[in-house]
């Protein structure tokens, strides 16, 4: 059973098991909610390739396509001029703060923020666009005493020195507020939690607040992860008697772990809005189109990327394509063409045969935002 269909269970496991004839009856959505923040925050998806028009096929902000010709794609080796060069990370999740009923907030206190920390790591690191240093040490203990059971002190000291640990480039400060509260309607009342992350930047070396890539705030309300009537209970003189549960800690836990999750999804929509993926066109056939990076450069599965020709600084677009990557290159169909001559030009000499670019006149891709599925199928 997975999470997802646990906790559908789980508010029908609790009111079951409990002796009670009393009905169930939602607040009203006339009811004023608790003075908390529940301005929602929602997740930055790319429009499909198909629902493009021409006036929509435009370069997106903070394409780089200088010293493209210098990557290796070598991670240990990696030329500073290139712009894929993948920044290395470590994630802090700072300042918990916790507001609300101390009844309600209790059992926030026990959200952990180095729990918080390893959730965003595992669900960053799979863009391919930075390298994490994990702050998961006491996996990287259990396997490095693992090691040196099983193949000595020696063995573990020779690959220790071929492999000197990550040092970051940068960090990845994430202040988190949890807020717990409720609001009471003629019979019932709604357990109302309230999530906010807030990012910085910064330059270990030089501590530096830096201004990009800026994720901002993002907010997220139990009802964007809960049904309202799952978190819908009743008291009896002032004690919980039926419903949601929030006097369980382990209930508690399991909405804000799925807040803290949508939370996260949401920044790395934001991640892959400010660092898009960038890689130079090898042909056109027809219709098909082919880079020479892909996942190597952070090309995500069904990417929408916009072709563009790049001379002397001047930037024109020439259509908008669907990417599929390989490990070392992608390939994919452009889905409409831009109204303009040299869109036309392309669209004449690649029919029927192959059609390479002009060394001197380079033809560019890069992708406008996350994906429109890589949400419901990798987060």
């Amino acid at each position: 059973m997975t999470r997802q269909q646990l906790m559908a269970v789980l508010p029908a496991m609790v009111l079951a098991g409990c002796a009670s004839n009393a009905t169930i009856k939602y607040p009203p959505q006339t009811q004023q909610q608790a003075e908390i923040d529940n301005r929602q925050s929602t997740a930055y998806v790319a429009k499909a390739a198909t629902e493009f028009r021409d006036r929509d096929i435009v370069v997106p902000a903070y394409f780089d396509t200088q010293g493209l010709e210098l990557c290796t794609f070598d991670p240990a080796n990696e030329s500073d001029g290139c712009p894929l060069k993948k920044p290395v990370l470590r994630v802090y999740f700072d300042g918990n703060q916790v507001q609300g009923k101390s009844e309600l907030a209790e059992a926030l206190h026990s959200l952990d923020n180095l729990n918080l920390s390893k959730m965003f790591e595992n669900q960053v690191v799979g863009l391919n666009r930075f390298r994490i240093v994990t702050r998961d040490q006491s996996a990287v203990d259990v396997e490095l005493d693992t090691q040196l059971r099983d193949g000595g002190a020696s063995a573990v000291i020779a690959r220790r020195m071929e492999q000197a640990p990550l040092l970051p480039d940068y960090l990845l400060k994430i202040d988190t507020l949890k807020t717990a509260d409720t609001f009471y309607a003629e019979y019932n009342g709604m357990a109302q939690y309230g999530l906010e992350l807030t990012s910085a930047v910064l330059n270990p070396m030089t501590k530096e607040k830096l201004s990009h890539p800026n994720v901002g705030k993002v907010r997220v309300r139990g009802t964007d992860v809960r049904a309202k009537s799952e978190l819908v209970f009743t008291e009896v003189s002032g004690r919980y008697y039926t419903g949601f549960d929030y006097t369980n800690p382990d209930n508690v836990r399991a909405v804000m772990n799925d807040m803290a999750s949508r939370g996260f999804d949401i920044m790395i929509t934001r991640l892959l809005s400010e660092m898009p993926a960038t890689a130079q066109v090898q042909g056109f056939k027809g219709n098909q189109v082919t880079l020479d990076r892909g996942q190597n450069a952070g090309i995500l599965p069904n990417e929408t990327m916009v072709l563009f020709q790049y001379e002397a600084g001047f930037v024109e677009p020439i259509g908008i394509a669907t990417m599929t990557p390989s490990s070392l290159s992608a390939y994919g169909t452009v889905v409409r063409w831009k109204d303009n001559d040299l869109a036309d030009g392309i669209r004449r000499n690649a029919k029927g045969q192959i059609y390479r670019p002009d060394p001197a006149v380079r033809i560019f891709a890069v992708s406008v935002g996350t994906p429109p599925d890589f949400l419901d199928k990798r987060m």
